[in-house]
C-alpha cells in the first residue's frame, strides 16, 4: 500500500508539473503576444481616446445647453426721485350779487392741495436668478464638418497604429520563439556532440592503454571534450536567456515553465516581388497613417481658409428670478438672440495660420512619398533575405549530409590507425558546426518569412 500511495503521489506531482508547463508553438506565441503585449494594450488605449474625441467633435453639431444659478447682493441700489401732486376737493362760497350776502356753497371741485416728494428704487439689494441657455450654431462655412472629419481620420490613424503594433508584435513573437527554439536545439546538438566526443575519448583511452595511441592524442581528445563541455554550458545559458526574452514578448510570468512544441523543418514560401510591392503599398498601416495625415492636413487648410468668415448662431435664455424688473418676488423671464460672429482683423494671425496649414499639407504629401520609397526598399530587402535564407537552408542541409558521412569515415579510419586524433576532432567539430548552421538557417528562414509578412502589410 505504501508503494502504491507513493506511485500515485509521484504521478500526481508529475501531472501537476506537466499541467503548469506552457506548451508553445510559433502560432501560440503570436496569439499570446497579441493578447498580452503592452504595446498592443497601449495602442488600443490610444484608439479608444481617438474614438471618444470623434464623439466629442460630433457634439459640436448639437445644441449646447447650460444652466446657471446666481445670487447678487448690491451694495447700493440706484434710486429715482420724483414729486407728485396731492389731490383734494374744495367748496367755494356763492354770494348774492346785489346784497353780497352768502347764499351757499358750490359742489366740491377737485383741486391740487399741494405736492409730495418720494424716491423709486431701480432694483433690489438681493437678486436671485436661475437661468437656462440653449445655443445652436447654424453655419460656420464647414468648420465643424471638417473638424469632425479630422477627428474621424484620427481614429483611422490610431487604428492603423494598432495594426502596426500588432504586425511588429507578430514579428517579435515569431523571432523570439524561433530564437528560443534554435537555442534549445543547438543545446541538443552540442550535447550529442559531447556524447560522441566522450565516446571518442574513451576509445582513445583504450587505444592508449593498448599502446596504439600516444598520450598526446589522449590529451588532445580530453582537451577537446572539456572545451566542448564549456561551449555547451554557454549555449545552455544562452537558451535560458532566449526563453526569458520569449516570456517577456508573449507577456507571461518570468518563471513560467515553457515547452517549445515545434520542430525546425524546411519550409518554402512563394515570393513574387511585384505582388509583394503591390500588397505592401495597399496594406501597410504606416502608409494608411500617412494618407490619413495628409487628408487631415488638407482639411486643416480648408478650416484655416474660412477662419476669417462670419459664423451664425441663435441663442435663447429662460430664467426664474427675483426680482422681476421692478417688481419684488419670483417670476419668469426670457429672451432670444440671433447673431453672427465675424473676426474682422486678427493681426494677420489667420493669414499666417492658413499659410502654416498649407506648409503642413505639403509636408504630409512629401512624407507619404518618402515612406512609399522606403517601403519599396524594405520589401525588396525582405524578399531578397527570404530567398537567401532558402538557398542557405538547402546548402547547409547538404553540408550536414557531407559532414555526417565524413565523420563516419573518420571514425573507421581512426579505429584503423589511418587518421590522426586531430583530424578526427576537426571532422567532429565540422559536423557540429554544420548542424548548428543548418538549424540557424531553418530558424532564420522562419524569421525572414515573418519579416516579409510584416513588410507586405499582414497584421
Amino acid at each position: 500500500m505504501r508503494r502504491f500511495a507513493l506511485l500515485v503521489t509521484t504521478g500526481l506531482l508529475l501531472a501537476s508539473a506537466s499541467a503548469d508547463t506552457l506548451e508553445l508553438t510559433a502560432a501560440r506565441s503570436v496569439e499570446l503576444a497579441l493578447a498580452n503585449n503592452k504595446q498592443i494594450v497601449l495602442a488600443r488605449a490610444r484608439l479608444d481616446e481617438a474614438a471618444y474625441g470623434r464623439n466629442a467633435a460630433f457634439g459640436s453639431f448639437l445644441p449646447q445647453v447650460s444652466a446657471t444659478g446666481t445670487y447678487t447682493r448690491l451694495g447700493k441700489v440706484n434710486e429715482f426721485a420724483m414729486g407728485y401732486p396731492i389731490p383734494g376737493k374744495f367748496q367755494f362760497p356763492v354770494y348774492d350779487p346785489v346784497t353780497h350776502e352768502l347764499i351757499g356753497l358750490t359742489d366740491s371741485i377737485p383741486i391740487i392741495m399741494g405736492y409730495a416728494y418720494d424716491t423709486l428704487s431701480l432694483g433690489s439689494h438681493d437678486n436671485f436668478a436661475l437661468t437656462g441657455t440653449v445655443q445652436q450654431t447654424l453655419f460656420t462655412w464647414g468648420k465643424l464638418v471638417n473638424a469632425y472629419r479630422i477627428a474621424g481620420l484620427n481614429v483611422d490613424m490610431q487604428q492603423a497604429a494598432t495594426d502596426q503594433a500588432r504586425a511588429q508584435v507578430r514579428v517579435d513573437a515569431t523571432q523570439g520563439f524561433y530564437q528560443a527554439l534554435l537555442a534549445r536545439r543547438t543545446v541538443a546538438v552540442m550535447r550529442d556532440a559531447s556524447r560522441q566526443l566522450k565516446a571518442h575519448v574513451d576509445q582513445a583511452q583504450v587505444l592508449y592503454d593498448n599502446g596504439l595511441a600516444t598520450r598526446l592524442d589522449l590529451m588532445k581528445a580530453t582537451l577537446g571534450l572539456q572545451q566542448l563541455d564549456a561551449q555547451v554550458s554557454q549555449v545552455e545559458n544562452g537558451a535560458e536567456l532566449a526563453l526569458a526574452v520569449l516570456r517577456n514578448v508573449i507577456g507571461v510570468e518570468p518563471g513560467t515553465p515553457v515547452a517549445l512544441d515545434e520542430e525546425l523543418a524546411p519550409d518554402t514560401m512563394a515570393t513574387d516581388l511585384d505582388q509583394a510591392l503591390e500588397q505592401a503599398l495597399a496594406c501597410r498601416p504606416e502608409l494608411a497613417q500617412l494618407r490619413d495625415a495628409a487628408q487631415m492636413a488638407d482639411l486643416g487648410v480648408r478650416i484655416a481658409r474660412t477662419a476669417g468668415l462670419p459664423s451664425f448662431f441663435v441663442q435663447a435664455n429662460g430664467s426664474y428670478k427675483n426680482p422681476v424688473g421692478f417688481a419684488a418676488g419670483w417670476g419668469t423671464d426670457w429672451n432670444a438672440t440671433a447673431g453672427l460672429s465675424w473676426p474682422l482683423f486678427t493681426g494677420l494671425a489667420n493669414y499666417n495660420k492658413f499659410k502654416g496649414a498649407q506648409a503642413r499639407y505639403r509636408q504630409a504629401r512629401f512624407g507619404l512619398a518618402l515612406a512609399e520609397d522606403g517601403i519599396r526598399l524594405e520589401v525588396q530587402a525582405a524578399v531578397s533575405a527570404l530567398n537567401q535564407e532558402a538557398r542557405n537552408t538547402a546548402n547547409q542541409r547538404k553540408n550536414v549530409e557531407v559532414a555526417e558521412a565524413a565523420l563516419g569515415l573518420a571514425e573507421t579510419r581512426y579505429q584503423n590507425g589511418l587518421l590522426t586524433n586531430l583530424e578526427y576532432l576537426d571532422t567532429q567539430v565540422a559536423l557540429t558546426q554544420s548542424r548548428v548552421a543548418y538549424l540557424s538557417a531553418l530558424a532564420n528562414y522562419q524569421i525572414a518569412k515573418a519579416k516579409l509578412e510584416k513588410a507586405v502589410g499582414e497584421h
